[in-house]
């Protein structure tokens, strides 16, 4: 599987709320960071459940929308909108997904002030 797919499975299991398919994208020992953070807001896959587990029961109509994406290697960089989450309209985000062994290892979230 190339890194594009897993990002593209991830993608669908987020839209879907499928907490169970969205965590097995991410290595067990991932890492999400918030730009410019050098520590992550969350490490390994237990706490991905927790946090999206939160993020998919109160945003029944969660959706985003992949508005560009670039590919470099094992490297992906999707500009989002995402639309539906509790308390926020519209949220526009730039993510870089590295992609190892058909998981995701690390994420970094740009998102507009």
């Amino acid at each position: 599987m190339n890194p594009t797919s897993v990002i593209e499975r991830q993608v669908l299991a987020y839209n879907s709320r499928d907490i169970e398919a969205f965590a097995l994208c991410h290595h067990p020992q991932v890492k999400l960071y918030n730009f410019p953070n050098a520590e992550p807001f969350a490490v390994g896959r237990e706490k991905i459940i927790e946090i999206y587990s939160d993020v998919f029961n109160k945003s029944p109509h969660l959706h985003t929308e992949i508005v560009h994406r670039m590919v470099l290697g094992n490297t992906v960089i999707d500009n989002e909108i995402v639309t539906g989450r509790s308390g926020v309209e519209e949220l526009k985000i730039i993510a870089i997904y590295t992609v190892e062994e058909n998981l995701i290892v690390s994420a970094h979230f740009i998102r507009e002030n």
